[in-house]
């Protein structure tokens, strides 16, 4: 029985915490590096301003207190730092020599508050297979502009708001993306085989292979708690999501439990 109640315990949380490779959070609130709680993608800052509007507000570079919530419902961690990009030059350069590998599926994920989406590059990943995602706008409506290793689809960014505090979320699973905002289908398409994957990127010294926020076309606005995670989750699964109250985490536990003693029981 024991050692069921802890298979029934690792169940409950595998459920409620997928896997992470990398996560910058952006808590350090001063300094020249973001850091990755997984260690693979510690970021630096390039061509911050040491005051406004690319400082943020907390001093040099973009550091900022403007957060989307005083903690992260998925996890309930707190949360006090963002990043301010003021839309120049500037951008967070997550090259390293450290490999990514994300296959066929995978979820990147952040939490956005835009000034301006005319041609704002969210984040980009190479060399080897590319992948990126741009904000843009045209004849009043803003878009979607995607590159997965040389395809590139576009879709109407439905529900895009400038000035809030938004989650986003691109989902990219065998044979096709979904994109969404606070949780909430946003744009889907389908993708051929030559750009299905996988995206995986070695790891390499050269500035500007990875980035986030730019470099060209930089992202105008706030970003925070950027993760990126080796499986395609579900929207129950992204950092905006809350995590099930007590008794919901008990209910899927006793329904574990249930159905591995029916299981377990010596038929007649």
């Amino acid at each position: 029985m024991k050692r069921i109640l802890i298979l029934t315990a690792i169940l409950v949380v595998q459920y409620s915490f997928a896997g992470t490779v990398s996560y910058l959070r952006f808590e350090e609130n001063g300094g020249a590096t973001a850091y990755d709680e997984t260690g693979l993608l510690d970021g630096e800052f390039n061509s911050f301003m040491p005051t406004e509007p690319g400082g943020g507000d907390t001093g040099f570079r973009g550091w900022s207190t403007d957060v989307p919530g005083a903690s992260i419902p998925q996890t309930g961690v707190d949360n006090n730092g963002s990043i301010r990009f003021a839309g120049g030059s500037e951008y967070i350069d997550l090259s390293n020599y450290n490999d990514l590998l994300l296959g066929y599926s995978f979820t990147i994920e952040m939490f956005i508050k835009p000034d301006d989406p005319n041609i704002s590059v969210l984040f980009g990943l190479s060399p080897g297979a590319g992948l990126s995602v741009t904000i843009s706008e045209s004849l009043g409506e803003d878009y979607f502009n995607l590159n997965f290793m040389g395809q590139m689809p576009y879709a109407l960014a439905t529900g895009l708001q400038i000035d809030e505090w938004q989650h986003f979320a691109l989902v990219k699973e065998p044979g096709l993306y979904r994109i969404y905002l606070d949780g909430v289908l946003a744009a889907q398409d389908s993708l051929p085989a030559s750009s299905d994957g996988p995206y995986d990127f070695p790891g390499t010294g050269i500035i500007g292979d990875r980035t986030l926020g730019g470099p060209s076309g930089t992202w105008s606005g706030y970003i925070d708690e950027f993760r990126i995670s080796d499986e395609a989750l579900t929207p129950d699964q992204f950092l905006n999501a809350s995590i099930p109250e007590p008794g919901t985490s008990l209910l899927i536990g006793m329904g574990l439990l249930c159905l591995i003693r029916k299981r377990s029981k010596p038929h007649s």
